[in-house]
């Protein structure tokens, strides 16, 4: 499949609808999930790019094909980009009430919004696509990324990495989808 068809040309629509249609079902089986399974799932997103072995790889495979930055510095900021995030939605409430005003009688209700898409960039091809799906799976989303074209191995590996992690703990592939390759601006 060429992805570097006009857009709304029957091929490419069709892949883009069936990546779509997939995200929704998956999103769909974890709308009944607690905050403290959604909390596992973030958990396990984040450990997916900061587990030692697999952020070495995912830099090295950065660095290699995209020709941008170095090993040590993309290992740094994958991880201190995650770990950050992780850290600033710990204990973030994102199901069921997450805020209430009696004096105004205002409740506030988490929903997921839909299939989040996301573009990711050849400067940071792990680190950002490993944060926007933290975000997305934190409100209960699916998110569909599409790779910089250099960058489209660092989020192929990624989302090997990602992929085990839903798998582990019960969670739909289809929650984290990506554009085949090609991608063309």
């Amino acid at each position: 499949m060429n992805m570097r068809e006009k857009p709304g040309s029957s091929p490419v629509s069709a892949v883009i609808a069936d990546l779509i249609a997939r995200a929704r079902v998956a999103q769909r089986a974890i709308d009944h999930w607690s905050q403290a399974q959604v909390d596992e799932l973030v958990k396990a997103a984040g450990w997916s790019i900061v587990e030692p072995a697999h952020n070495r790889a995912l830099a090295e495979c950065a660095v290699r094909d995209t020709g941008l930055g170095n090993v040590a510095d993309k290992i740094a900021k994958n991880r201190r980009k995650t770990m950050g995030l992780l850290r600033d939605l710990q204990g973030a409430k994102s199901v069921g009430i997450i805020a209430e005003d009696r004096e105004r009688g205002l409740i506030e209700i988490a929903r997921p919004v839909g299939v989040v898409a996301a573009i990711t960039p050849s400067t940071n091809p792990a680190a950002t696509p490993a944060n926007n799906i933290i975000n997305a799976l934190k409100g209960r989303n699916a998110i569909i990324l599409a790779p910089s074209p250099k960058g489209a191995s660092t989020l192929t590996l990624l989302l090997g990495y990602v992929h085990a992690e839903l798998d582990r703990i019960g969670a739909p592939r289809d929650l984290v989808q990506m554009l085949p390759s090609p991608v063309s601006r």
